[in-house]
């Protein structure tokens, strides 16, 4: 690095975020995606738009206004992101920490708090991965926000209102990622009328499919919404992310009926792996599973032999066990993936 460059501190430390693998032609069962892909009114919306790039994106305000009625709040409560980790970055920008969330979870909690020099704590799940309200408040005590997800990712946990009721009494920032809620079907997106200190992120890139669009949001009160939208850059999410986001939302029964089959085949794979390995219960559209006594690598590898593509994690500092997690995909993808870890 030339001289005379000023880097923050702690930046070139910094882990890179790796996504999940792709290859071409195999079956990517890595990233949580939904396979069915989008409604056909999104394709045609996106279609649609081809000659209209030289335009800045117009519709934020209309989108906003959806989103809100979707989630049953008001479009005061809703500021949109370029996918929902860019509303992660807003609100490290605008509140400052120390943060604190659970581990293992969504490394990018960690990693957006880093880059802006900021202190970070993190609390393991208890034994199966659950969720202790206690003990999380005792150990991040002295940070300031608190990033938690419900379903967890990567376990597929979710936390209950006793527990979150808990941490939203401290009075500390709460941030609850409900990225993958629709597989759930149990949001919190109301308690921000009754919470002035919750902020609930959502995404539409894995019930509705639209995860190459990037488009996500936040859900919280007016008074923080207000504060993100000040930090937010001008024209965050595209023209073609608001369209299909509109479009999507014009069709939600198309969403729901996948939701559905993916509900289904997360628990055909649960059934399968629990034959095997020791898969852990889930509440969203992916199963995390212990290999042992293989490897990750290995079972990774076996996988790959069979152009399957899985999400290998390994082993979890302070957790027994080999990880690996793999989302359901169209019911005959996850009819290969199931037939081969019969044949291991």
């Amino acid at each position: 690095m030339k001289q005379g460059y000023c880097i923050r501190p702690g930046v070139s430390a910094l882990p890179e975020y790796v996504p999940g693998e792709y290859r071409r032609g195999f079956i990517k069962l890595a990233s949580n995606e939904n396979n069915f892909g989008p409604s056909r009114k999104v394709v045609e919306t996106l279609k649609s738009l081809a000659d209209k790039t030289g335009l800045y994106p117009y519709r934020e305000g209309d989108v906003r206004a959806k989103i809100a009625k979707y989630a049953g709040v008001n479009s005061e409560n809703i500021v949109l992101g370029n996918g929902s980790d860019e509303v992660m970055d807003l609100i490290v920008k605008a509140f400052r920490g120390p943060y604190a969330g659970m581990y293992p979870s969504f490394p990018v909690y960690k990693l957006a708090a880093k880059i802006m020099g900021e202190g970070y704590v993190e609390v393991p799940y208890d034994d199966g991965f659950r969720f202790n309200a206690r003990k999380f408040i005792s150990k991040a005590e002295g940070a300031k926000v608190f990033f938690l997800c419900s379903p967890n990712n990567p376990t597929g946990t979710s936390i209950s209102d006793t527990d979150l009721k808990k941490v939203l009494a401290t009075g500390k920032l709460v941030v609850l990622d409900e990225a993958y809620v629709e597989f759930t079907g149990k949001s919190r997106a109301s308690w921000v009328r009754k919470y002035q200190n919750l902020i609930v992120l959502r995404t539409m890139a894995k019930a509705f499919a639209l995860a190459g669009l990037r488009i996500g949001y936040g859900i919280a009160p007016k008074e923080i919404v207000d504060i993100l939208m000040k930090v937010k850059p001008p024209f965050n999410t595209s023209s073609f992310a608001q369209e299909a986001a509109l479009a999507a939302l014009e069709d939600i029964s198309y969403m729901r009926k996948n939701v559905a089959k993916i509900r289904r085949g997360r628990d055909k794979i649960y059934n399968a792996l629990s034959k095997k390995f020791k898969p852990v219960k889930s509440d969203s559209n992916f199963i995390l599973f212990d290999v042992s006594p293989m490897t990750a690598d290995e079972f990774f590898n076996k996988m790959l032999s069979k152009k399957i593509i899985v999400r290998k994690y390994g082993k979890f500092k302070g957790f027994p066990g080999e990880y690996i997690r793999v989302n359901a995909g169209t019911e005959e993808e996850t009819e290969k993936f199931i037939n081969a870890v019969n044949n291991i």
